[in-house]
């Protein structure tokens, strides 16, 4: 392996023009899907435990908030942001290293599928996430988590901590997906090799 070379090209990644245009068309399309996403998780989760939105991610989020919208609807807002870089990140990952294994991207129907591998495994940890925090109602949560949720004054406690660990469990399946995702592409890029 000519490590010179491999280093270059990671250092200094070398990107066909012609393939740009649908590279940045597919970021922004990754990045509306996931804020929608992230729109539409943060309305289940609202649902599960309010208190983890109005107790701290509404300080976190203060600057965005639309004047006198009710509390769900900023929840959105913070789902759209909180997200929708990921979808445009991972997008990148995926044709990056596309583009670097072929120089040019795969078709569009690898890549839809690509990302919807991504945004299952999202789907599936966050669920994961979910059980998780029932497990962990059940069998008590460490003092750490308590002592973090003092000054915050949380009075539901469970459904904070659950909310957390979906949350947290969402984030880790969009890496998970996006590694999922790049072993799906280059078996599909075999697959399409003569």
């Amino acid at each position: 392996m000519n490590w010179k070379g491999f280093a270059a090209r990671v250092l200094v990644p070398v990107l066909p023009w012609r393939e740009l245009p649908m590279t940045f068309a597919l970021m922004v399309a990754g990045a509306a899907v996931a804020g929608l996403y992230g729109a539409l998780h943060d309305q289940v989760t609202y649902t599960i435990g309010p208190e983890y939105f109005t107790r701290m991610k509404f300080d976190q989020f203060a600057w965005a908030e639309p004047e006198g919208v009710h509390p769900r609807i900023f929840a959105a807002v913070i789902g759209f942001l909180a997200t929708w870089w990921v979808g445009a990140l991972v997008v990148w990952i995926l044709a990056r290293v596309s583009l670097w294994h072929e120089f040019r991207l795969p078709p569009l129907r690898e890549m839809v599928r690509a990302f919807m591998i991504v945004f299952l495994v999202a789907m599936a940890t966050a669920a994961g996430g979910w059980l998780w925090g029932q497990w962990r109602k059940r069998t008590g949560y460490d003092e750490a988590w308590h002592s973090l949720m003092i000054p915050f004054g949380v009075e539901r406690p469970e459904e904070f901590m659950t909310v957390a660990y979906i949350h947290n469990a969402s984030y880790l399946g969009g890496m998970l997906g996006t590694v999922a995702a790049l072993v799906y592409l280059a078996v599909a890029r075999r697959r399409r090799r003569p």
